[in-house]
């Protein structure tokens, strides 16, 4: 029986792809598809040239037909360029207005639900309807692809793309399922309703051909990176003064935000932000208890934004202004 029937997985989550788009997609993690700025010429022969990544053999040919636009249609991306969720670190579960398709490849991805998390590994398939709340966040050097569909083009599928969340396995279909998810890639690049309503089709009968997948794992609780972070805080004292941000300090660990963050929560339970604030705070104490500099010159030696901002910042730690507690450290 298929995965359709099978599947008891009802959310779903990304990597590099070797299926090519055409154009860039910097606004893959945009809460929806914004529409394109002017609506496309259906004079293929007047329509401006879109640069595309394939090779020359593998462009589409042009074909006459009502293009669709962005919000009606396909885009198709690497796993590792989709991270989906709110602003926290790690992302929280935020709802997507388009039908999400996750083939994992190589690596792992952790997936979040408000009330369930789930890690998906190579070879797992998941289909998250549209209107589901999930966060997404890929481990460093996974590959696979997404698909974000939108929910008026899966509306005419024949057969009909699940309409519950699906789990499965690529297994011995996977050659056939990205020979399709590169057909989808092309045509995305210049769009054609008739040629993108075959795909779709073609789309879902592929997804209903894989077999249900494993139960996908729990996340493991993986152990922190204390190099990294003894390597951090080492850097964040040398770096107090110098406003370094955290962005810049994880760019000399040869290391990202993410991954930093990740460390720190899992080592101390505050993100790399908060750790240098910690940072800072003792060495403003140490240096009010063992020294008279002033405290417009502890502040700027400590990356202060200026005396007022120390003065908050301490208070709100300790309860104490800075004289105060220097006065009673003596």
């Amino acid at each position: 029986m298929s995965a359709f029937g099978h599947s008891r997985w009802n959310g779903f989550p990304f990597s590099a792809s070797r299926i090519r788009t055409g154009r860039q997609d910097a606004d893959v993690n945009a809460a929806s598809i914004p529409n394109a700025s002017a609506p496309l010429p259906t004079d293929r022969a007047a329509a401006p040239v879109l640069p595309v990544a394939t090779p020359a053999a593998m462009q589409p040919f042009p074909r006459g037909g009502h293009p669709i636009g962005r919000r009606q249609g396909i885009r198709l991306l690497p796993l590792a360029a989709f991270v989906w969720g709110n602003r926290a670190m790690p992302p929280q579960p935020r709802t997507r207005p388009d039908h999400t398709l996750i083939w994992v490849t190589d690596g792992r991805v952790q997936l979040d639900f408000p009330r369930a998390h789930f890690v998906l590994r190579a070879g797992d398939v998941r289909y998250i309807p549209a209107g589901t709340a999930f966060a997404a966040m890929p481990s460093a050097g996974s590959h696979g692809h997404v698909a974000l569909i939108s929910p008026s083009l899966a509306a005419g599928a024949e057969p009909p793309l699940p309409d519950r969340g699906l789990a499965a396995q690529a297994g011995s279909h996977a050659a056939q399922l990205e020979a399709t998810l590169h057909e989808l890639a092309v045509e995305a690049g210049n769009p054609d309703a008739g040629t993108l309503s075959c795909l779709i089709n073609l789309l879902a009968l592929r997804l209903g051909q894989l077999q249900p997948g494993r139960a996908p794992d729990i996340p493991e609780t993986a152990p922190p990176d204390l190099p990294l972070i003894e390597r951090f805080l080492a850097l964040a004292r040398q770096r107090l003064g110098s406003t370094r941000s955290v962005p810049e300090l994880a760019a000399e660990l040869h290391s990202t935000t993410a991954v930093l963050d990740q460390a720190c929560l899992s080592a101390r339970g505050k993100r790399a932000v908060e750790l240098i604030h910690d940072l800072q705070l003792e060495s403003a104490a140490d240096l009010l208890r063992n020294t008279d500099r002033p405290l417009s010159r502890i502040a700027a030696d400590l990356g202060y934004s200026s005396q007022a901002h120390f003065i908050r910042a301490f208070v709100a730690a300790t309860g104490r202004s800075p004289d105060a507690f220097r006065a009673q450290s003596r």
